[in-house]
């Protein structure tokens, strides 16, 4: 199968996904995940394109038991099975898809951290992630009461990749900065 393209994989996306918002975060989801297979020296592009591709169900789910499940009708045919794979096993709580593989295991990390960072651009004066220091991600993750809804237990799954939060954090940054024109940030 040919790969998909990030251009065609956001084509699509649009296709699905009506609410900027969502489209952004699978966006950023995308740039960590480029960030994190470079750092591992994975295949950056696929990895991207997971996360690009990863929420593309998320408007037309009825809440999480059947995310992931429509995304898998969406794309069939159009990505390789360990990349539906990936993207099954980030809702494996409801889809008993084991995230037992680095892209798996990755896609959980990198889509929580995505809401942090985030979250900590929007708290800067100039809301960019420009601003953003790799140590008050720390803090910021520390703090509990900070983006309740970034899930810090995914955001370890990092440490199943070699990588503890000290270097996850600033590489997600690193990897969202690089997107920030796309994310207006």
């Amino acid at each position: 199968m040919e790969p998909m393209s990030r251009d065609a994989a956001l084509a699509l996306v649009r296709m699905h996904v009506t609410k900027e918002n969502n489209v952004k975060h699978m966006i950023a989801v995308g740039a960590v995940m480029h960030e994190a297979a470079t750092r591992l020296a994975k295949d950056a592009d696929r990895w991207e394109l997971t996360g690009i591709l990863h929420d593309i169900d998320y408007e037309v789910c009825s809440g999480a038991c059947d995310h992931t499940i429509k995304a898998k009708e969406l794309l069939a045919g159009k990505i390789d099975e360990d990349i539906m794979k990936a993207i099954m096993a980030h809702n494996h709580e409801h889809t008993g898809i084991i995230p037992n593989d680095d892209m798996s295991i990755g896609l959980i990390a990198c889509d929580a951290v995505s809401g942090l960072i985030i979250a900590c651009a929007l708290v800067m004066p100039t809301k960019k992630l420009a601003d953003v220091k790799p140590e008050s991600l720390m803090k910021k993750y520390n703090s509990k009461d900070f983006a309740k809804g970034a899930d810090r237990e995914r955001m370890a799954y990092c440490q199943r990749l070699g990588m503890g939060l000290d270097q996850f954090l600033p590489l997600a940054l690193d990897g969202m900065r690089k997107r920030a024109g796309e994310l207006g940030l």
